[in-house]
């Protein structure tokens, strides 16, 4: 059965001003916080697309972590709602209070330890964290859970 109107996202009740984050995704998350979800001697890269602005963590020995803010997407995270059904997976959650959920719309790679979490931090904006480590694969999930974490932290924190 469809229906005519795409599921919308949860509302987030306490928005967030992720400007600062946004113009500096490498700032999203501390070295501390990539050291945390276990990446060691990290180095970071910027980079931005049509989506918006990313940062990405590779660990030296392996694994990295990325936060993408997708300023494209203006309805937050009600636009991946919207195009949920094109998903590999999709799990709704939350964030230390949050709306999100793990999904991926290229694939779903969560056995080889690639795991995608979307969080809402207004109505408007959304950030997704991917974590890949295939020596880590079954805490993937719950280390993108981590980083997320983290990164509304650093947020809240004025980071």
């Amino acid at each position: 059965a469809s229906s005519s109107t795409p599921p919308s996202a949860p509302k987030v009740t306490q928005p967030l001003n992720a400007s600062a984050l946004v113009a500096k995704p490498c700032s999203s998350l501390t070295l501390s916080n990539v050291a945390g979800v276990g990446l060691t001697d990290a180095i970071s890269n910027s980079d931005s697309d049509a989506n918006g602005k990313a940062c990405s963590w590779a660990g030296e020995a392996g694994g990295a972590v990325a936060v993408s803010w997708d300023t494209a997407n203006t309805h937050g995270l009600s636009d991946l709602y919207a195009k949920q059904s094109t998903y590999a997976y999709w799990q709704p959650t939350t964030v230390t209070g949050y709306p999100a959920v793990y999904g991926d719309g290229l694939g779903d790679q969560r056995a080889n330890g690639d795991c995608v979490l979307n969080v809402g931090v207004s109505d408007q904006l959304a950030f997704f964290v991917q974590y890949n480590n295939p020596a880590n694969a079954t805490q993937a999930c719950s280390l993108a859970g981590k980083a997320a974490a983290d990164v509304i932290a650093n947020l809240k924190g004025g980071a």
